[in-house]
């Protein structure tokens, strides 16, 4: 390894020492003084608003954790780079560049210093207890009752976005069975349930909530959202009804695979509500393709159920999804560690379906007329430098390429209407309605491939053959777009890096028959350490370098 690299890694994997980010230390920041607070808050709508809208923007921020300034570290901007982290333990994502340490996430990638004592998965336990905090604080201030329709609205919000932060949590930190780590003593547990009503003492001994009663506490919040937020006009920037419907979707897909009776038929019913009451349809070809638009803005398609701005006042060079994802844009990591598809992954998407013009066609354009929005200039200057099936998906805000304060504003999707389908698709499929899930797979498909050539019918002639195609579609779909995880530690899917003519650097050459362990996140030590409930104990196991590496 190289001196160069060698710094690298220090900064990316320094943490060693006290991580605060544990509920223990959140409640500390709670105000004080809530009744008076509520009253003042009562008689001011616009401070209300303000704390409403700290949510999505501590969602989106840059610094979201401290770690960017504590630890020069450059993965730290809020849940687009959760959804980077999420991508690279996957199979999919290719880093192609010469150094593959410009991969700023390569702890993911090579499932390296993933245990309790490393920054890589604190980050998941700072960014979502803190968020999960302002929602709290939101909740705990209007009040069971509220006084206006648009106080109602806003508990609405708060109770969306907690159900979400919780069910995310759930679906990361419930150790699932992967045949390398242990993980006998700690099935079925997820995270600490935390409140509005949550006392200090409370949080420091307060156990992972067992699976049936997190889910529980996540339909409730569900449900009151639902109640709060009914008759409330749809926005793809705000939670809203269809949104909700969505979140109940992802949360009985989830109840079905864990044995919970009527889950699939809850997850069928709401995956078609969220699809009807949002009124949105699938990505155009147009839209998808788009050099200025494509899957950096909510508003110029009709796809997105729920997304988050990003606002120009937290524009940075480095800290965005803009800056590691898209590579055309020529100020971030993106060129430099030239994330891609993984080839084997992309030969095998049709040559008719217009998805796989996310990546550089390896022949060079020699079937799709590659589109840039820069100049003929700056468009040769990126195809002589581009590898080989290198990420076309996400385009720079505006299609700005060099400029970030411009080219990183970019809209980031929380929920398409996309997979609204593939969840309906799943469950119909869990409950043994094969040709009919069979009929639904064909019928989306009808949107990507439109010369009538796709029909899954005959090589998924059993149920297991058929999620194994759904996933792939579904892996096409959403490539690296972060919520592709829950669906392989869900179907117990996994991982092939190491293959004849694979793209993947050495370092991330990773394979797996099942589940990959580093998919159950494990509780970071400022954790362990405050709350007695957990400890190392009832922590996940470490699962730093179970995975054999095949060079």
């Amino acid at each position: 390894m190289t001196a160069d690299m060698k710094r690298i890694l220090t900064r990316i994997f320094a943490s060693a020492a006290v991580l605060a980010f544990s509920t223990g230390c959140i409640f500390e920041t709670f105000p004080e003084g809530a009744s008076q607070t509520q009253d003042q808050v009562s008689s001011n709508s616009a401070a209300l608003e303000a704390m409403v809208n700290a949510i999505p923007a501590a969602m989106m921020r840059a610094n979201t954790a401290g770690y960017a300034t504590q630890y020069g570290d450059h993965l730290d901007f809020g849940i687009p780079a959760v959804h980077i982290m999420t991508e690279n333990m996957l199979e999919d994502l290719a880093t192609m560049g010469d150094n593959p340490y410009y991969n700023r996430f390569v702890g993911y990638a090579s499932n390296s210093y993933m245990g309790e004592d490393y920054v890589q998965c604190a980050y998941f336990w700072a960014y979502y207890y803190n968020w999960i905090k302002l929602a709290n604080d939101v909740i705990r201030l209007i009040g069971p009752e509220p006084s206006s329709e648009e106080q109602e609205r806003y508990l609405g919000i708060a109770y969306a976005y907690r159900a979400m932060f919780y069910l995310d949590l759930a679906r990361l930190y419930e150790p699932k069975e992967n045949g390398l780590t242990d993980v006998s003593g700690v099935l079925g547990m997820t995270v600490p349930w935390m409140d509005e009503n949550t006392s200090e003492d409370a949080s420091k001994n307060n156990p992972r909530a067992e699976r049936t009663v997190m889910y529980g506490h996540i339909l409730d919040d569900l449900s009151k959202a639902e109640t709060c937020l009914a008759g409330t006009s749809f926005s793809y920037t705000s939670p809203s009804l269809a949104a909700v419907y969505g979140m109940y979707a992802r949360a009985y897909i989830e109840m079905g695979a864990a044995g919970d009776e009527g889950a699939y038929k809850e997850a069928e019913r709401y995956a078609r509500l969220a699809i009807d009451e949002s009124g949105c349809t699938p990505l155009t070809q147009e839209e998808w393709e788009n050099p200025t638009t494509g899957f950096n803005s909510g508003a110029a398609c009709n796809a997105w159920i729920w997304g988050l701005p990003l606002a120009s006042t937290n524009i940075g060079n480095l800290l965005t999804f803009t800056a590691h994802m898209s590579t055309e844009a020529t100020w971030g990591y993106g060129p430099l560690a030239h994330f891609g598809a993984s080839a084997s992954f992309y030969n095998a998407i049709s040559d008719s379906d217009f998805r796989k013009h996310s990546w550089l066609d390896p022949e060079r354009l020699t079937y799709y007329n590659y589109r840039f929005a820069g100049s003929t200039e700056d468009r040769d200057k990126f195809l002589r430098s581009a590898k080989n099936y290198e990420a076309l998906k996400f385009r720079p805000a505006q299609g700005e390429v060099s400029d970030y304060a411009v080219g990183s504003c970019a809209d980031h999707p929380l929920m398409r209407v996309e997979e609204m389908y593939f969840l309906e698709i799943e469950a119909v499929a869990q409950q043994g309605r094969l040709s009919e899930a069979q009929k639904l797979l064909n019928g989306f498909m009808k949107y990507r491939i439109k010369d009538g050539s796709y029909d899954c019918t005959y090589r998924t002639a059993t149920p297991e053959a058929f999620l194994t195609e759904m996933l792939f579609q579904k892996r096409v779909e959403f490539w690296g777009e972060g919520i592709l995880i829950f669906d392989y530690k869900r179907l117990d899917a996994g991982i092939t890096r190491s293959y004849a003519g694979s793209n993947h650097a050495g370092v991330f050459k990773l394979n797996t028959t099942r589940r990959s362990p580093e998919w159950n996140i494990v509780i970071t030590r400022g954790e362990t350490q405050s709350n007695h409930a957990i400890g190392t104990r009832f922590n996940n196991p470490d699962p730093s370098g179970k995975i054999p590496l095949n060079q």
